[in-house]
């Protein structure tokens, strides 16, 4: 939580940094100091990735653990519960979609404004940003417990199931409130260069939710699936005041102002907000809505109720080892280059962006030999279902085979948005996830009679697909010319 102020009287030797902060954060005849340490936009950039993925990868690790605990309460309870977690969670991201397209607009907006060194813009993005997080997350939360059920039924589940998943999500979504204020307020934070405010807010909410987990599921209140609901509700209240109370103390505390939040909600605001946020959010929503059609896939094979709790615990397991530090990275590089770009150093971000492409697929590279060769343990650790086990060992070794190209996809994506560049991300990753994947899962699954494996192999093929054309168009260089 310790910030570092009044950072400019720090570097003086760079005097137009210093006068382009005179100008724009002084109109008033003050200083204000800025939260945030140069390391971003000054000196080497393995320096400014340090500084933002250290605190980010803690982060996704204390996450990770928090989503352990929960398939591993879940799998403590029977597979049909582990079941409903798996599709609960599916429309638990469909329903967040906004919050994801209201914090990628966030994050490219502050983030340019933070580098220009603009305190009134970037004051005014984060107030407008808080002020729809809570219009999104309330419209969120009415709007899954709508759908909930019929959802459910869709997506091929049991009768069972659809029971279970209901008792889990009716308390999980009306969570969605505080969660998408905490989800933009965290963006906020990490858009100034301060990762370390949300990783000890999320370490607090992982260490509650494991408590919650334990005490309301397994000993002593027994109240089943619905426990584990109610803890990331009681986690994200306790969230958001964390990060209210911090954000108050800092030079961008008047963007909680409530009677300014109210009276200065603004539509241009929004649609700039948006403009950056709907592609990211139809980019995630090709990868959600993909994943309901696979859910249907998988109904229509010999044990769907197998397929989808072994589908629910493949994707834990890779989200667990390899994917939240490639979120983490993802995000850090996001903030180098929003803010490099704002201080007018293009190649500067460049540079950040394939250097932590080339340390995220090093890593995935491990985590790649660990799911391939750690299959069977891992499997056998998350279930006590043969055939749930049988599936889950498949998934680990074919989809852990496309790990390097899943780090170079989301990273470079990631850096894309940062430049407020969202639109070919969206348009590759549909045609990917949608024109491809889902064509192909249905052929080798049920046409080829493959069974999940088929699934697994098209998930595969299509990640490594998008992770080469992110390549391409990262190289061409047409990011650094966004206009936010």
């Amino acid at each position: 939580m310790n910030t570092i102020e009044n950072k400019q009287t720090e570097i003086s030797g760079d005097e137009q940094i210093i006068a382009l902060c005179e100008s724009q954060a002084g109109r008033d005849g003050s200083q204000k100091s800025l939260d945030r340490d140069d390391v971003i936009i000054n000196g080497s950039t393995w320096a400014a990735i340090w500084h933002m993925s250290w605190p980010l990868f803690l982060n996704m690790i204390t996450i990770a653990i928090a989503s352990f605990a929960d398939i591993w309460v879940a799998g403590q309870l029977g597979s049909n519960v582990q079941a409903a977690i798996g599709i609960g969670g599916q429309i638990w991201f469909f329903m967040v979609l906004l919050a994801v397209a209201l914090s990628s607009g966030t994050n490219a907006l502050v983030s340019r404004f933070w580098g220009e060194r603009n305190i009134e813009k970037t004051i005014e993005s984060a107030r407008q940003s808080l002020a729809f997080s809570a219009i999104f997350g309330a419209a969120s939360a009415a709007a899954g417990l709508l759908v909930c059920r019929p959802l459910f039924r869709f997506l091929g589940a049991s009768a069972q199931v659809e029971d279970l998943g209901w008792d889990y999500m009716k308390f999980d979504l009306a969570a969605q409130l505080p969660f998408t204020v905490l989800w933009v307020s965290n963006s906020i934070f990490r858009a100034k260069g301060n990762a370390r405010v949300p990783m000890i807010i999320m370490a607090m909410m992982t260490a509650l939710v494991i408590l919650l987990d334990l005490g309301l599921c397994i000993w002593p209140f027994h109240v089943g699936i619905a426990g584990i609901g109610i803890s990331w509700g009681i986690a994200g209240l306790l969230g958001v005041g964390l990060s209210f109370s911090i954000m108050a103390s800092t030079e961008i505390g008047d963007c909680l102002n409530l009677q300014k939040m109210i009276k200065g909600m603004s539509m241009e605001w929004f649609a700039r907000l948006m403009k950056i946020g709907l592609p990211a959010c139809v980019q995630d929503l090709s990868w959600v809505g993909g994943n309901f059609i696979l859910f249907l896939i998988f109904s229509l094979t010999k044990n769907p109720t197998a397929c989808q709790a072994s589908w629910a615990v493949g994707l834990r397991v890779e989200e667990m080892i390899g994917g939240f530090p490639i979120y983490a990275l993802s995000m850090a590089v996001a903030t180098i280059v929003g803010q490099n770009l704002g201080a007018g150093q293009p190649d500067r971000a460049e540079r950040a962006g394939w250097q932590v492409t080339f340390l995220g697929a090093a890593m995935n590279c491990a985590v790649a030999a660990v799911l391939f060769f750690g299959a069977d343990m891992l499997a056998h650790w998350m279930s006590t279902d043969s055939a749930v086990v049988g599936y889950s060992r498949q998934y680990l070794q074919v989809v852990g085979l496309s790990q390097p190209f899943v780090a170079i996809w989301l990273i470079l994506v990631g850096a894309m948005q940062g430049a407020g560049y969202t639109r070919w991300p969206m348009i590759v990753t549909v045609l990917c996830l949608i024109g491809i994947r889902l064509p192909l899962a249905w052929y080798l699954t049920v046409w080829k009679d493959m069974g999940p494996i088929g699934t697994w192999y098209s998930i595969a093929f299509s990640s490594l697909s998008v992770g080469l054309l992110v390549i391409w168009r990262f190289k061409t260089g047409a990011w650094k010319h966004q206009k936010v």
